[in-house]
C-alpha cells in the first residue's frame, strides 16, 4: 500500500500495483517512496495530460472492464492539483 500525503488535502491510499502503474503517468519512477516538490507538480500534471487511454477491445463488456490507470489516478491527480494551488508538496511512502 502506498500513502500519498500533502497538507493540501486528505491522504490518498493506493495499492502498490496501482501506484506502480500510475506514478509513471506523472513522469515519476515507481519507487516505494518519493516526493513531488511544489515546483515539480506542473511538470507532473503536464506529463499526465499526455496520457491517452487506449480504446477498449470490442470483446470487452462493461461488466468485464477494469478501471484504466487514468481513473485510478484521479484521487492523486486531485491531490496534486490542490497541492499546486496551495503551494505544498506531495510525498508518498509504502506502508
Amino acid at each position: 500500500m502506498r500513502c500519498f500525503k500533502s497538507k493540501a488535502g486528505a491522504d490518498v491510499l493506493m495499492l502498490n500495483a496501482h501506484a506502480d502503474g500510475v506514478l509513471p503517468l506523472f513522469g515519476r519512477e515507481a519507487a516505494p517512496s518519493g516526493i513531488f516538490l511544489n515546483e515539480q507538480i506542473a511538470a507532473a500534471l503536464a506529463a499526465f495530460a499526455t496520457y491517452q487511454t487506449p480504446l477498449a477491445d470490442d470483446a470487452d463488456t462493461a461488466e468485464d472492464a477494469q478501471p484504466d490507470l487514468a481513473r485510478r489516478a484521479w484521487p492523486l491527480l486531485d491531490l496534486l492539483r490542490r497541492a499546486q494551488a496551495d503551494g505544498h508538496s506531495v510525498s508518498w511512502t509504502s506502508s
